[in-house]
């Protein structure tokens, strides 16, 4: 039986290092990190995000190194030969 793992805004915080709730909250707000309000009633509400949740928003936003191009090689160009396209 699989369990859901969820979070509070404080726990995120704390795994993102960050100093404050308001980071967390602008992502929520965002819509960047999907939660879920979990208050009873229509008064402030109460975050809770997914473990999963979280490991997506951070995979999304893993760098990722850009491949190089391949280079191009220039064509050898003979002696005396002229061509005629």
């Amino acid at each position: 039986m699989n369990r859901i793992v969820l979070l509070t805004p404080a726990d995120v915080a704390a795994r993102l290092n960050l100093k404050k709730l308001d980071g967390v909250y602008a992502l929520i707000h965002g819509g960047q990190l999907i939660a879920t309000n979990v208050a009873a009633g229509s008064g402030r509400p109460t975050w809770r995000i997914a473990a999963e949740a979280l490991d997506a928003f951070l995979a999304a936003r893993r760098a990722v190194p850009v491949p190089k191009p391949d280079r191009r090689r220039r064509r050898r160009q003979l002696g005396n030969v002229t061509e005629y396209f």
